[in-house]
């Protein structure tokens, strides 16, 4: 790796909006301030942001990818002008069945309509596959798992009018015949969850989930791929637990 220059990162967000901790036990949302410190710390380090299409085309240290899960209506409203206010690229990973319905584990909130998820792509988002029904791709034969992302990256490229290129896996599964289902849908990239991957397989291509109230600690461990191996270790699973507890009974 070239002297200076931080490892290749990409980040796995969901929405965008301050959401307590007790209302958000999956941790899918990041607050807008967090969201800015954390851009402008990757910065700092010296990253280069790049959509998540641009860092499996070319993976290389100093780059850096945002991306977003699922296709949160806030990621038009408040990601959106984060983006154009801090002039960085990010890719948004939309579920095609869920176009305009409630989000599953945020019931107070939904995915983008037809008309926004345009909106999204015009506004210079990078939009990418994941999945019709987010379906658990690990436990689907190849056929079936062919069926689910051919089915939604079928669905995106109709409403956009454009090839839609790149694909994130729901919940970061995968497995061979996921990844080969993938594959022969004609993604030319995929991305897991939680560290899982390797930056020499463009089909398993590793992602740091960011978590609500994530702070800059957690980033850094993320960027030097440390943070999973330390959460698997007792001690640490216990202290962000009373982390967690102690910061949603201050909300």
């Amino acid at each position: 790796m070239p002297r200076g220059l931080p490892p290749p990162l990409a980040l796995a967000y969901h929405g965008v909006d301050d959401v307590p901790l007790r209302r958000d036990p999956d941790h899918l949302f990041v607050r807008p301030q967090d969201l800015r410190r954390q851009i402008e710390k990757l910065r700092e380090w010296g990253y280069e942001l790049v959509t998540f299409g641009d860092l499996a085309a070319d993976v290389r240290p100093g780059r850096a990818a945002l991306t977003f899960d699922d296709g949160l209506v806030d990621n038009l409203t408040a990601l959106v002008p984060i983006l154009q206010e801090l002039g960085a690229p990010a890719t948004v990973f939309v579920v095609s069945g869920w176009l305009g319905q409630a989000h599953p584990a945020a019931p107070w909130t939904r995915i983008v309509s037809d008309g926004e998820l345009r909106e999204l792509r015009q506004a210079g988002v990078e939009i990418g596959g994941h999945s019709a029904t987010h379906a658990d791709l690990s436990a689907l034969a190849h056929e079936d798992a062919l069926d689910e992302v051919l089915r939604g990256k079928q669905e995106l490229e109709e409403l956009l009018g454009e090839a839609v290129e790149v694909a994130a896996y729901p919940y970061g599964r995968t497995s061979p015949d996921a990844i080969r289902a993938v594959r022969d849908a004609g993604f030319r990239a995929a991305c897991s969850t939680s560290a899982r991957g390797s930056w020499d397989d463009p089909f398993f291509l590793p992602r740091q989930d960011m978590d609500n109230r994530g702070g800059l600690l957690g980033l850094r461990l993320k960027r030097d791929d440390r943070y999973e191996s330390l959460m698997r270790l007792a001690p640490a699973r216990a202290a962000r637990r009373v982390g967690r507890h102690v910061a949603a009974a201050l909300k």
